[in-house]
Order: C-alpha cells, then sequence, then structure tokens
C-alpha cells in the first residue's frame, strides 16, 4: 500500500515539469506566474487558489489561447479545489476540461500534459471509492503515458493505484497481474523505489490468495530494500504482511512481534490512515488468533481515534465494524448492534433508520469498497439469526432474510467487477458461510423459495457465466467476436507453454509477463465491448434466478424429481423438488466425512470386495439420510450436489442384502438448477456419432496400451448411421480439438489424469494431452453428448460453491448440455461394456438418464464374474441435460431397436422383481 500525500507529490512535480509548445506572450507571463506561484512558500493553499482564480477570470476576459498552459492553470486549480476544500466534483470537472484541451487537435495541445491530467482524475474518483471510474482514468492515462516519453512516474504510479484498487475490490489475481506488470517496468527502468512499492503490493495480494511462499520471498526483497531506501512507511507493510503470514502458519509470537515492530516504524512515517490500519489488524490478530478479545477491543478504539483524527471515514467503519464482531463473539450482541450502526453511519447509510432496516440496494452502488460493505451486511446477516435463535422473534428473522438478500447484491456487484477467476474463486469460498447462514434463516421461515435462491446462488455461479458469456456473444458483430475469439485463444496457448517450463526458469519468467499483457490486453478489449454493446453486458451478468414453480413446470414436463444439496461440517440442508409439491430439511451429520469414505469405498475394488458387508451399511445409511426422506416413488431423478459427488444409483435400501438405487431410480446430475434449464443454440452437426480412440500410449511413459479400445469404440458406432472414427495416429490432438464437439454425439475412450491438487485434468490423445483450460476454444458445439469413458473424467479439484473442476466441466463450459464421465480408475472392460449399451440405447432415442440406467442393469445382468460390484458399474455418472439426442435423417434400425429395448426392461423388471442378485462372498 501507499500514502495518498505521496500521490499528490507526484502530481505536483509532474505537473510543473511538463514541456509546453511556444506560447503567445499572453501564455508565457501566465506560465511564469504559475512557476512563481509554485516555488512560493508564503502563500497559504487558500491564497494560491484565489490568485489561480484571479489569472483564470482574466486570461477569459482577455481572450487569452486555451491550450496547454491554460490546462495547466485548470489542472493546478483542481489540485487545490481537492487540497483546501475536497471539493471533488468541481477537481473532476476543471481537470476533465484541461484533458480536453490538451487532447484537441489544435497547436497549444500536450499530450503530456493530458497524461498528467488523466492521472489526477482518475485519483479523485479514487479519494471518492469510485473505483470503476478511477480504474477507467488510469487505464488512460497509462495507454497516453505510452505515447510520450517523460512521464514515466504517471505510468508506474497509475499501475501502482490500479493494483492498490483492485486489491480494496477483492480482485487479488488481477492485484498481482497488475504488480507483476510493474514490477517489470521498475526493473527495467532501475527504479528501486517503485519497485519497492509494486513488491509490497504484491505480497499483501498474495498472501491474501494462501500463495505464502511467493509473498514470502517477496518481502525478503522488500525489507531490506525498504531499508536501504529509508522507507519506513514500506518497511512498516511489509513488516505487517510478515505478521499475517506468521499469523496464518501460526507462529503468534513471531506475528505479534512482527505487528508491534510494524506499528513503530509507521510511526516514523507520519501517516496516520495507515496507522489505524495497523491497530485495526493488529486487533483481528488478538481477535481471532489469541481470542483475547480485550485487547482487540483496545486496539480496534485505537484505530478509531487515529482514523478520527483525520477524518477517514472508511478506516473509523472499517474499526468499528470489527469492533462489533468481537462484542458478536462474546454474545454481547447489544455492544455489537452499537457498533454496527455506528459502522453503518461512518459509511453514511442506513442513518437513523435503526437495526432492522436496510438501505436500498440503488443506495450501496456509489460506494466502492464493496468489500467492506458485504463485510458489514454478512455481519449483520449473521447477528440477526443469532438474535433470532436467542429470542425466537419472527421481526428478527424476517430482517434477518432481507438483510442476507442486500449482501447477496453486494455479492452480484463483486462478483461483476472482478476480472480473474482465482479471485472469484476465492470470493466463492469467502461466501460460504454467508449462504449457510442464510439457509438457515430459509430452514426456520420455513420458505422454501427463498431457500431454492439462495441454493442457486451458492452452485457453480462461475459455470454459469461462462455459459451466459457465450449467449452474450451472439450479441456482438462477428469480427468482435472472432478478435475476442482470437484473445482468448492466445491466453490459453501461453497457459499451456509456460505449464511445460519450470517456474524459475528465464523463459517462464518471460512468458509470464507475457500472459499478464494478454490477460490485460484481453480484459481492456472485453470493457470496451461491455460499453459499446449493452446487449452483450446485459446478457453476460444476467443473475435472474428462475422461480420453484418454473423448476416444477420443467419437471412435469420431462416427469423427473429434483433434489439439491447444501453440505456444511455439522449441519447439512437438502431441498426436494417434485412436480407438484417440495420439502426442505436439516441434516445434522457430518455429511463431508460421510460422503468422502463413501466416494473412497466406491472407488476400491478390494475394499468393496473384501468388505462388503461394511460397505451396504454406508450405502444403506446414506440412503437413509439423502434420499429416504422424501419418499420418492422411483423414476428419474436430478441430483444437484454440493462438492461431493457420490453415485447415488450405488445407495442400498437394505443394510444387509444390496438393493441398490439403479434398480429403481434414473439418476443425473447438475450443477445447479438454472444450468438444468438452460436453453443451448441448435447447431447442425457433421454426423451423428464421433468415436476417438488413440490405443497406443507409447509417447507417454508408464500409460499402458487400450488394445480393446479400438473394437470397443467401433461397437459403440455400429448403431449410428452417420458416424466418424479416429483411432491411433488419426486421434491426434489436432483432430481431437478440429471435430469432437461438432457429431451430435461423442465418445472417446482413453487415458486421462486429474488429481485433487492443483494439477490441470488432461486426456491424452495419441501425439499430446488436451488440458482442461482448453475446452474454453470449443466454438458453437454441436454436441448433445460426449462420453468420456476414461479414468477419472469427473475428478478434479473441488471449490467451494463451484464443485469439482474436471474434465467433465470443462466440455459443459464450453456449452455441450450433457457428458457422461467417470469417477475413479475402473475395470476397463466395464467401462467399455457399458458405454457400448449406452450408445445403443442412445441411439434408439431413449432419453439419456434412463439409457445410462438401462445399460447398467444389462451389465449386472450379463456380469460372467458373479458379482455386482458397483466398483464396477457406478463409475459413470450422467451430467446435465437428459433429453434423447435428435439424430439427422436416416437412421438404420427403426422401429427394431425400440421394440428390444422395450422387451429388454420388461426381463430386467422380472428379473429384478422375483430373482435374487447374484454378489459374490466376502
Amino acid at each position: 500500500m501507499k500514502k495518498s500525500t505521496r500521490l499528490i507529490v507526484v502530481l505536483a512535480v509532474l505537473l510543473f515539469h511538463l514541456p509546453c509548445q511556444a506560447q503567445k506572450p499572453s501564455n508565457e507571463i501566465l506560465l511564469s506566474n504559475l512557476t512563481d506561484l509554485d516555488k512560493n512558500t508564503v502563500y497559504t493553499p487558500t491564497e494560491k487558489l484565489r490568485r489561480l482564480y484571479g489569472w483564470k477570470s482574466k486570461a477569459e476576459t482577455l481572450g487569452w489561447p486555451q491550450d496547454s498552459v491554460y490546462a495547466k492553470l485548470l489542472h493546478r486549480i483542481g489540485v487545490l479545489e481537492y487540497q483546501v476544500d475536497k471539493n471533488y466534483n468541481l477537481a473532476v470537472a476543471l481537470t476533465l476540461r484541461a484533458v480536453e484541451i490538451n487532447t484537441a487537435t489544435s497547436p497549444g495541445a500536450s499530450l503530456t500534459g493530458a497524461t498528467t491530467d488523466l492521472y489526477n482524475v482518475a485519483f479523485y474518483y479514487n479519494e471518492m471509492n469510485l473505483f470503476k471510474e478511477a480504474l477507467f482514468y488510469y487505464d488512460s492515462a497509462v495507454l497516453l503515458a505510452g505515447l510520450t516519453n517523460d512521464v514515466d512516474n504517471v505510468m508506474a504510479s497509475s499501475r501502482l493505484d490500479e493494483a492498490y484498487i483492485y486489491f480494496l475490490m477483492g480482485d487479488y489475481e488481477k492485484a498481482v497481474e497488475v504488480s507483476d506488470r510493474g514490477i517489470a517496468f521498475s526493473l527495467k527502468k532501475r527504479d528501486s523505489l517503485n519497485y519497492l512499492f509494486f513488491l509490497n503490493q504484491r505480497a499483501q495480494a498474495l498472501f491474501v490468495q494462501d500463495r505464502l511462499p511467493a509473498a514470502l520471498g517477496d518481502l525478503r526483497i522488500a525489507v531490506p530494500l525498504a531499508q536501504s531506501l529509508h522507507q519506513s512507511f514500506d518497511l512498516a507493510s511489509a513488516l505487517k504482511t510478515r505478521g499475517l503470514i506468521f499469523f496464518k502458519q501460526r507462529e503468534f509470537p513471531l506475528a505479534e512481534a512482527a505487528f508491534h515492530q510494524c506499528i513503530a516504524e509507521r510511526f516514523k512515517s507520519r501517516d496516520l490512515g495507515q496507522v489505524s490500519g495497523d491497530f485495526n489488524d493488529l486487533g483481528a490478530f488478538y481477535s481471532d488468533s489469541l481470542r483475547s478479545f480485550d485487547r482487540a477491543a483496545a486496539c480496534y478504539s485505537t484505530a478509531i481515534q487515529y482514523a478520527r483524527r483525520i477524518g477517514d471515514s472508511t478506516k473509523m467503519a472499517r474499526a468499528s465494524l470489527n469492533l462489533g464482531r468481537t462484542y458478536f463473539y462474546e454474545a454481547k450482541f447489544d455492544s455489537a448492534i452499537f457498533f454496527y450502526l455506528r459502522a453503518m453511519c461512518y459509511l453514511k447509510i442506513n442513518r437513523g433508520s435503526g437495526f432492522f432496516a436496510n438501505p436500498a440496494v440503488e443506495e450501496l452502488s456509489p460506494i466502492g469498497n464493496k468489500e467492506l460493505l458485504q463485510t458489514l451486511f454478512n455481519s449483520k446477516t449473521e447477528l440477526l439469526l443469532a438474535l433470532y435463535k436467542q429470542r425466537h422473534d419472527p421481526g428478527t428473522l424476517a430482517a434477518c432474510l432481507k438483510t442476507a438478500l442486500v449482501n447477496d447484491s453486494l455479492i452480484n456487484a463483486i462478483r461483476h467487477e472482478q476480472l480473474g477467476e482465482q479471485s472469484k474463486l476465492y470470493w466463492r469460498n469467502r461466501c460460504r458461510g454467508f449462504y449457510f447462514n442464510a439457509l438457515q434463516a430459509c430452514y426456520f421461515a420455513n420458505d422454501h423459495q427463498l431457500a431454492f435462491y439462495f441454493m442457486e446462488k451458492s452452485r457453480s455461479v462461475l459455470l454459469q457465466d461462462k455459459l451466459a458469456e457465450l449467449g452474450a456473444a451472439g450479441f456482438l458483430p462477428k469480427e468482435e467476436a472472432s478478435r475476442r475469439e482470437k484473445l482468448q485463444i492466445g491466453i490459453v496457448e501461453l497457459q499451456q507453454r509456460l505449464s511445460l517450463l519450470p517456474d524459475s526458469s528465464a523463459e517462464s519468467k518471460t512468458l509470464q509477463l507475457r500472459l499478464v499483457e494478454a490477460k490485460a490486453d484481453l480484459e481492456q478489449y472485453i470493457k470496451s465491448l461491455e460499453r459499446t454493446y449493452p446487449n452483450y453486458y446485459q446478457y453476460k451478468f444476467a443473475d435472474e434466478v428462475r422461480s420453484l414453480a418454473s423448476v416444477q413446470d420443467f419437471l412435469a414436463k420431462n416427469r423427473q424429481d429434483f433434489i439439491d444439496y447444501f453440505i456444511g461440517d455439522t449441519l447439512s440442508f437438502a431441498l426436494c423438488i417434485t412436480r407438484d409439491n417440495s420439502k426442505f430439511i436439516a441434516i445434522h451429520e457430518d455429511m463431508g466425512g460421510l460422503l468422502s469414505r463413501f466416494a473412497q469405498f466406491c472407488s476400491d475394488e478390494n475394499a468393496q470386495s473384501n468388505r462388503f458387508s461394511a460397505f451396504l451399511i454406508d450405502a444403506n445409511r446414506l440412503y437413509g439420510i439423502l434420499i429416504k426422506p422424501f419418499d420418492l416413488p422411483g423414476g428419474r431423478v436430478i441430483i444437484c450436489q454440493d462438492n461431493y459427488l457420490i453415485p447415488f444409483e450405488a445407495l442400498s435400501r437394505d443394510a444387509v442384502r444390496p438393493d441398490f438405487l439403479v434398480n429403481y431410480y434414473a439418476f443425473s446430475y447438475v450443477y445447479s438448477a438454472r444450468y438444468l434449464l438452460n436453453q443451448y443454440e441448435a447447431v447442425t452437426g457433421k454426423g451423428d456419432f464421433l468415436g476417438i480412440a488413440p490405443v497406443n500410449f507409447s509417447a507417454y511413459a508408464g500409460l499402458p496400451n487400450l488394445k480393446q479400445s479400438e473394437l470397443a469404440l467401433r461397437n459403440c458406432s455400429e448403431y449410428y448411421h452417420h458416424s466418424k472414427l479416429l483411432v491411433q495416429t488419426d486421434a491426434s490432438r489436432q483432430n481431437f480439438m478440429a471435430q469432437v464437439a461438432y457429431y451430435n454425439t461423442t465418445t472417446i475412450l482413453t487415458h486421462a489424469k486429474a488429481d485433487s491438487a492443483d494439477e490441470e485434468p488432461a486426456l491424452y490423445m495419441n501425439d499430446s494431452v488436451i488440458h482442461l483450460s482448453e475446452l474454453q476454444m470449443l466454438k458453437k458445439p454441436a454436441a448433445k453428448l460426449i462420453v468420456l469413458s476414461a479414468c477419472q473424467t469427473n475428478v478434479g479439484k473441488s471449490r467451494n460453491g463451484e464443485g469439482i473442476f474436471s474434465l467433465a466441466r470443462g466440455f459443459s463450459a464450453a456449452g455441450i448440455p450433457a457428458v457422461a464421465a467417470t469417477q475413479w480408475v475402473a475395470d476397463e472392460q466395464a467401462t467399455y461394456n457399458i458405454s457400448a449399451k449406452f450408445n445403443e440405447f442412445i441411439s434408439a432415442g431413449m432419453s439419456k438418464d434412463d439409457a445410462l440406467q438401462k445399460a447398467k442393469l444389462f451389465y449386472i445382468l450379463q456380469d460372467k464374474r458373479g458379482n455386482i460390484l458397483p466398483y464396477y458399474w457406478a463409475d459413470m455418472v450422467l451430467i446435465g441435460n437428459t433429453d434423447p439426442v435428435k439424430f439427422m435423417p436416416g437412421f438404420k434400425f427403426g422401429w427394431l431397436i425400440p421394440a428390444m429395448v422395450l422387451a429388454l426392461i420388461l426381463i430386467l423388471y422380472l428379473f429384478y422383481r422375483f430373482g435374487p442378485l447374484r454378489v459374490k462372498k466376502s
């Protein structure tokens, strides 16, 4: 972070060292007067302002030319209006007029002057916490600075301010990227001071993202550099970040010492605003780590005192909010309410309206620091919920739900302002607790509609944003959409090149900077699209959640039921929506532990076989918790799971003998109800079926060849009229990207790699791999179904509120409505057999969920090994749309296949109604 006073110094230095065009004598006098006034140490700022206005009046009365010198006069008046009276609006208006003069085509214009003008306008908006406007003008200053040769300070200061604004907005990934560019620029210019500033800012943003080793790496440079440059302010900032890292690492004595060293250094800088912030952070340390609430409260009170001395209402609000939270932790609710109201008063919202009242969302929109607002209303929601649990007052519960809706609108605003995916994921994780509290309030209120709303808002929002952006592209002219696509492809290509290089290599560092610049180019371009094409922006950020009734209409039409889960630590929720009813229940179990154990059980053949009775107990227990309370009669059920995905088909209605739900339900899975209801553009495909099987993997160490995959692929394809196979060397990376999404259905038989760490999931082709991030390059897919018959294609890192970042999710994000994917390393032959039968039923016109259920039942019926372990048949799940696939004219089997399917269903029903299931004895 940096001091606002340093910014004004930058402005003044730049202002009076700008070269000007040759001027008329009158303006030579004005320029001389301006220079002399700047050097004058006798006049007060008010007296200087009076003289500047006198010269402005004289220049206008005598008709002096309105060129760069006159623009400089306006610029200087704007600076003093800000310094003397904090008259932001007038300062902005005067400086924008200076911009207009300096960017005109007249001989007296000065692009150098315009660059500084733009910087000042951005600074004024920044001071008003109007961050969007500030970023726009900082970007403009940077672009103009690139056309001049003598405004490096504007370039560096603009980047630094941008990085700090992104930090305040909670877009920490973007703060890192801007800092990266600033560091590269500072090193190029051999500018040690700005290098220090950017290192500090990047370290703070890295810390918030939990990238502690990288943050410590920056601090190891920043601390000695600040000491050598005698920069007390930035030494304090580095020490505080170090203290925060020690705090997170639970090195509490080291953290406390670092905080106190920070405050001691900060006092030397005489920046009372940052002193206030440091005491605020020390209070958080005492509260959150040591649970020393008295010391925390003393720190927060000190923070308020220092913020009050400089009139910083934002810092007073933050410290008051934290002081209120300290009382909340001690269950002193009345004191907490008092300080929450004081925080609102400092922010000039909800003044005098009482704690239960809420401001209109429009009242909050102009406030730039949405992170602080969101923390405030999140805390208020939590407090009102606690009050209701204590007092059981319906009015308190109603106020809690209304506050939750306000907070949700702030979360939307934050999401729209963020650019980096990592920042969005950070906020999805941070908002998890809020949605849990909101759902508790809905449960107490028995409000199913609002429960459905908050379930949806907690679920796979980033995926929905990607799909909305695909639809929004339809509002762009072809050339604009093409340019955006080209920029996106360039980023993906750089990411893939980087993934092959060690982080410490020189080439990697060069590519990382190029990647940051490429992302910046794309972001600037998208911002311009949003301004130029309002329909594109509105569609892209459509946040509407469909009503519960509209979901019921969909379910009635498709004869399906829907269950939505929200998994907490010791309390979870489930909402079941049927065609004519809904039921909302609380689950008082450690569901995370149960689901993780069952998923591990499913994927372990030996454990399942040797401990089959224990497996059945778990399968039955989960059935009793997750399905039985809703008394569903059987049929087609859509599951919307939360962070954990288990095969519901493998749950058992009996704890002693296997009575698996695959016999009664056709399950499918979705990321959210909004995802379920998505409308996909009808695109004509090249054919009905595409099969891909590399077969040979000799190019990859340790990967066995899949010798049976080519035959299995031909078995899958024989039911289709318009089909194409890519096998052996034809199953190349180039052919995959060119054709995978452009047939009505595609089956891929190959290896995949995925784990729950940060490594990106990938599919193996004959000559190369396809990474998850590359799937976004598939444009306007015609595919209605992708069958991923490879191991672990629905495995990846789970993100709170977003689900599993898997290959299956990658195809979904590319706009493909349905994906059948695998969850563990299963039996190869079983996967091939089920895939072949699944394709047969799909080709016959069966709905996708029914087709997969019947394929699994057929496999169980035909199994020759004497067992029905779910390990073999429960691996593949269907994600997304369940409608039958519509094929091209000329299908060759007519009525025969449907008749055979109906006969098979009858046989299976009779078998499972009257015949015992065969089980390998453990």
